[in-house]
């Protein structure tokens, strides 16, 4: 091609995008997809995901699983209803729901006259400024793997948001983490509304979730020095015994962790501007992938992307909850990371200038694909995180590139709590030994008489967008009712054999033209959310190598997840 060629097709480029630029509804003029660092080397595309293992069992092998699983549950039954409960745990008549918030008393239906976005924004590092090697713990390593360093920030982030209706405000927070607990969100409520109150702030709704990042640092506690609190906390429960010296530096965490999310979220209030709120429906199907191979690419959540344009001209804000594990960076590198999440946060603030606030959607057992680098083909120092990077800056340009509508100035939130009895006995035992600080309570001294308080909510934002909050790891097709369930593709092969039907939460908007989508691990986190008809325990556990159920409060979990939302989407 020749210069002049060259420089005339140079100039239409220029002006094309200088008229992009003028449209507010557009994030496409901010940047320019690619090339990225490392496209010479990447990955991809991936193939096709085949379906696991347990899907094509024959009876026998499940009828072997099965009997694993009764001798298993009849072996827990004896070792949990012999471990002693904490004494810290208190009867059910004494629940105390003051910070379990209710959200705005009025469901609105259009913006009044005088109504206006106003949004702010905060942050604050989650890795406390003593950090050394050998001191704290990676989240998700169960087998006490202590931070050796430190790759990228672990932080906190909060959004706040009103549509100065004198509703009062909503606000987001998510954690680099692996979880949040019910306590932890407890905590930080009371003290920013007690804050609120001095300065004549009203708080409709706080929500605290993860961002799941694998390689963070332990902020629930469960992978902080397990297997002794396992082996201690029966003895210690008995006799009462509250301190442990051993267990002072993740009691300090503790504070500091809670003091670092409210401090967070106050600078969020404070920051508060007015603007224009805009959202897009964003595709990821290239992008993700169930690992089990049990739901289409085309059937896994689509994302809901925010930006905010203060009025002033000052920096904005992305939100965006994306279903797909933040699992690109090791925890076996010992080293602290938030993943990708720090580096879309790098790409978007670098091409936008906007702040940034993920949220994790419905991932179950959702990861990307189509998108990685060949590490071995790079310098030995740049290897670590290099998929990492890559994968933040994609994802980033994604909603970057993605077209805007400008939603009106009306929020509205509602909220539901209730307590459930888990029925699976791993998780009662954990609870037993404090593994984790999750909200407990009792009816009586049985098995059965295990209570954990749980809450979900609902947020929407102009008429056109609802998040749904779940407290849960939850899985794609409990929200969306597609795979193995409600008459899907692979319902046959689900562990029992067949169909489970049921409310599907996606569906349960208040009214028509509301796009829904799931927040999950939100508020608490209280293990997965299996379909009823494909809680197998030991069949995925060993048969797939998937540990799930291990984590999660028992086999109808999703009914109860399922039907506590309807009932609260029925209240409207």
């Amino acid at each position: 091609m020749k210069n002049g060629a060259k420089k005339t097709i140079a100039v239409l480029l220029s002006v094309l995008l200088l008229f992009s630029a003028m449209s507010a509804g557009s994030f496409a003029a901010d940047t320019a997809y690619g090339p990225y660092e490392y496209d010479d080397i990447a990955t991809g595309p991936d193939g096709p995901r085949e379906p696991v293992k347990s899907a094509s069992m024959k009876p026998a092998e499940k009828f072997f699983y099965n009997a694993l699983n009764f001798i298993a549950d009849g072996l827990l039954k004896v070792i949990v209803g012999l471990y002693p409960a904490p004494s810290t745990w208190k009867n059910v008549d004494e629940f105390d729901d003051t910070y379990y918030l209710k959200g705005r008393e009025t469901y609105a239906t259009e913006a009044a006259e005088d109504n206006f976005w106003s949004v702010g924004y905060g942050s604050r590092s989650i890795i406390p400024d003593d950090f050394t090697a050998d001191k704290y713990y990676i989240g998700r390593d169960l087998t006490n793997r202590l931070a050796q360093g430190i790759n990228d920030d672990c932080r906190v982030r909060a959004a706040a948001f009103d549509d100065n209706s004198g509703e009062g405000i909503v606000i987001f927070a998510a954690a680099d983490a692996l979880g949040v607990t019910s306590a932890d969100t407890l905590a930080v409520r009371e003290n920013v509304i007690k804050w609120a109150e001095e300065q004549g702030v009203k708080i409709a709704a706080l929500n605290l979730s993860a961002t799941h990042s694998h390689s963070a640092i332990d902020a629930q506690g469960v992978a902080t020095e397990s297997i002794y609190k396992l082996l201690t906390a029966g003895f210690k429960n008995m006799f009462r015994i509250d301190k442990d010296q051993r267990l002072e530096n993740a009691e300090n965490f503790k504070k500091f962790y809670i003091g670092a999310i409210t401090e967070a979220v106050k600078e969020a209030i404070g920051d508060m501007k007015a603007g224009k709120l805009y959202y897009a429906k964003v595709d990821f199907d290239e992008y993700h992938v169930d690992k089990r191979g049990l739901i289409a690419d085309e059937d896994l959540p689509d994302t809901a992307m925010f930006k905010f344009v203060p009025d002033d001209g000052s920096a904005g804000l992305v939100m965006a909850d994306i279903a797909c594990h933040p699992t690109t960076f090791s925890a076996g590198n010992g080293l602290f990371s938030g993943d990708y999440i720090y580096y879309m946060e790098q790409r978007i603030e670098e091409k936008t200038g906007c702040r940034f606030l993920f949220t994790q959607g419905a991932s179950g057992q959702v990861s990307k694909k189509n998108v990685g680098v060949d590490e071995s083909k790079l310098p030995e120092e740049e290897r670590l995180g290099a998929t990492t990077r890559y994968v933040g800056k994609v994802f980033a340009d994604l909603l970057i590139g993605s077209e805007l509508e400008e939603l009106p100035p009306v929020l509205n939130a509602k909220y539901t709590n209730f307590m459930y009895t888990p029925t699976n006995l791993i998780l009662a035992l954990a609870v037993k030994a404090q593994l984790v600080n999750n909200q407990v309570y009792r009816d009586g001294l049985g098995l059965r008489n295990i209570k954990i308080a749980m809450e979900e909510g609902y947020v929407e934002f102009g008429g056109r967008v609802g998040l749904c909050l779940f407290p849960v790891e939850l899985y794609p097709e409990v929200f969306r009712g597609v795979g193995i369930i409600n008459g899907g593709d692979y319902a046959a092969v689900s562990w029992d054999g067949g169909d489970w039907d049921a409310p599907v939460p996606e569906q349960l908007a208040p009214r028509e033209g509301i796009d829904m989508f799931a927040l999950h691990l939100c508020n608490d986190s209280l293990g997965y959310c299996v379909p009823d008809n494909n809680f197998a325990f030991f069949g995925h556990i060993i048969g797939d190598e998937i540990a799930d159920e291990t984590l999660s409060l028992g086999k109808n979990t999703a009914s109860m997840v399922v039907s506590e939302f309807e009932k609260l989407m029925r209240s409207f």
